[in-house]
């Protein structure tokens, strides 16, 4: 049997997506039943099994991933074409999926959404927010706000602008412990670090002006979250290196302080990364473009 219903492609990819014929349902307002229709004409129309179904869980075949990657850009072209078109004069529409750092994502990724949405009623979004890093090839996601170096060389970048850290401590820390003089007296004070399993960020790659210093530091508190650090620091807890656009709010109004002003972080990068699909959807490079405009000059950073 012909395929002859590209409908059924698309309700396909959400349930890969989703993971769950009910979810994907939900999300595309339809009855489960109607779903799981058309997953089964579709796999008669294709000749093959697509999912291993029991009552516990679902889980896709090893051709049923084949032709879901394939069923992605097969949609995307399609997509394309629509825009063709059009002449690009259509109204940009569907979901964008991204995830981003929880603090960055709360305090800038979710009031620029706000603001793109304004301007572009017609797209959704789903973002996911965490301090770990989300595989972009292994799931939904369309793309990602990172910080640092990018170890995938798969993915496509388009560099930001800096992400400064500095060092920073509650003025009543400071007030109990004492202000140090130079990197090497950090490893008397209380450090807070960023830590989860496999990764422990204890040396920090502290350097002034062209001199720098890896600094190693201790403490008796780590997290995963970058939110509970920076509450602890606020707490008086510790000193932290935070990056400035966590932190600017507290400096201004003088709840955290500067610890050692002139030695702060190398910096990294603040980027908006993609996995490496084709076409694009005119969607996501609009929005890349917004986001790029709106952070390239590292507002948190002006005086």
């Amino acid at each position: 049997m012909a395929l002859r219903n590209l409908d059924d492609l698309a309700v396909f990819v959400h349930v890969v997506e989703r993971q769950s014929f009910s979810a994907a349902a939900r999300e595309l307002h339809l009855a489960p039943k109607t779903v799981s229709k058309q997953i089964a004409r579709l796999e008669q129309a294709l000749g093959t099994t697509l999912f291993e179904r029991n009552t516990r869980n679902l889980r896709i075949t090893d051709e049923g991933r084949a032709i879901a990657e394939r069923a992605r850009v097969a949609l995307g072209v399609l997509e394309e074409m629509q825009e063709l078109a059009t002449g690009g004069s259509q109204e940009l529409s569907g979901t964008i999926r991204l995830t981003a750092p929880t603090p960055f994502g709360r305090k800038f990724v979710a009031p620029a959404i706000h603001d793109f949405c304004r301007l572009h009623p017609g797209v959704g979004f789903d973002l996911r927010l965490s301090d770990q890093v989300q595989d972009l090839y292994s799931g939904d996601l369309d793309m990602a706000i990172r910080m640092g170096e990018l170890a995938d060389s798969r993915l496509v970048a388009r560099r930001v602008t800096d992400n400064r850290r500095i060092l920073a401590a509650s003025p009543a820390y400071l007030k109990a412990h004492g202000q140090p003089a130079q990197p090497e007296d950090l490893a008397q004070h209380h450090c807070l670090v960023f830590a989860y399993p496999g990764l422990l960020q204890n040396a920090w790659p502290l350097r002034k002006g062209r001199r720098e210093k890896p600094t190693v530091v201790s403490g008796t508190l780590c997290s995963d979250s970058g939110d509970v650090l920076h509450a602890w620091c606020l707490a008086g807890l510790g000193i932290s290196l935070r990056e400035t656009w966590d932190i600017h709010e507290e400096l201004r109004n003088g709840r955290l302080v500067r610890v050692l002003p002139q030695w702060e972080a190398k910096p990294s990068k603040i980027s908006i990364v993609r996995a490496r699909r084709e076409p694009v959807p005119r969607r996501l490079t609009t929005f890349s473009d917004f986001l790029l405009e709106r952070w390239r000059d590292a507002p948190w950073d002006a005086a």
